[in-house]
């Protein structure tokens, strides 16, 4: 692997780009590229083998263009294709479930926690085993969120509607009494807001961004992978289909991810070309 390679990241959509955030904030040095695959947005619904293809398809392409580590910035597709996808390619690949893991466990006091994502996620029972596995006196109370993902593709994030379907869902977890709640989807940290009215201000709200950039740091620290360019080269941004990119979206996201510029190109995988 070569150093002056890129990072790079992907999600089923804009999503990830709530992870693309943290790790650009951690790495202004490295070269950033960042792939939504708007073509087969949503994930959730998907079976986890068809999953598994996306996500061997798109990290493929990535070795293909040197790059030096993997996130997989989707739930998802962490829950479908992680483990395939490191006994096919030797390059060092990460997803957010384990990092929110082990956050949630720390910051519980009275260890009910609750999960909010996909239903792939949700089903996949993957956050549910390594929580258990990481305390088993946890109480986890779960729920598939499917409406919460074309929310903040076409951008309403701040909408009375936006927050009557938040509390259509949240509510048996605030009844079950939760001080730990989940973000298990990227795209989930943008409707935090109308989360954090519904469910109060002493309910712990994680979501492993952070904690993602700092694992990236210690694996390419340990493998003498970091950067010091001359010259940084530009960060990258993809779609799989720009006419599934919202403008509103572009516009709000800017603004929420505090990106001076956010300009995405088409990158379709699955053209003939590409296959």
């Amino acid at each position: 692997m070569d150093r002056e390679g890129p990072i790079a990241l992907f999600d089923s959509g804009v999503g990830g780009l709530t992870i693309a955030k943290e790790v650009i904030s951690e790495f202004p040095q490295e070269q950033i590229v960042y792939f939504g695959d708007t073509a087969h947005l949503p994930y959730g619904p998907r079976s986890q083998e068809e999953v598994k293809g996306f996500v061997l398809k798109i990290i493929d392409y990535f070795v293909n263009i040197n790059a030096k580590m993997i996130i997989i910035a989707c739930n998802t597709a962490t829950a479908a294709g992680l483990e395939a996808a490191k006994n096919k390619f030797d390059i060092p690949i990460i997803g957010p479930i384990q990092p929110g893991v082990e956050e949630a466990v720390l910051a519980t006091n009275n260890r009910k926690v609750g999960i909010i994502a996909t239903e792939g996620t949700i089903n996949s029972g993957a956050y549910q085993n390594k929580l258990r596995k990481s305390d088993s006196k946890l109480e986890i109370f779960d729920q598939a969120c499917p409406e919460f993902i074309p929310l903040v593709e076409i951008g309403d994030l701040y909408s009375s509607r936006t927050k009557q379907v938040v509390e259509g869902y949240l509510s048996s977890l605030k009844e079950n009494d939760i001080d730990t709640l989940l973000l298990g989807c990227t795209h989930f940290p943008y409707l935090e807001r109308a989360i954090r009215e519904v469910m109060g201000e002493r309910v712990n709200l994680i979501y492993p961004g952070r904690g993602i950039a700092l694992k990236v740091r210690e694996i390419l620290e340990s493998n003498a992978l970091l950067n010091n360019p001359i010259e940084k080269k530009d960060n990258k941004f993809y779609v799989s289909d720009l006419d599934r990119l919202s403008k509103n979206f572009v516009k709000l996201g800017k603004e929420f991810l505090g990106f001076e510029e956010l300009e995405f190109q088409r990158l379709d995988l699955w053209s003939k070309n590409n296959l």
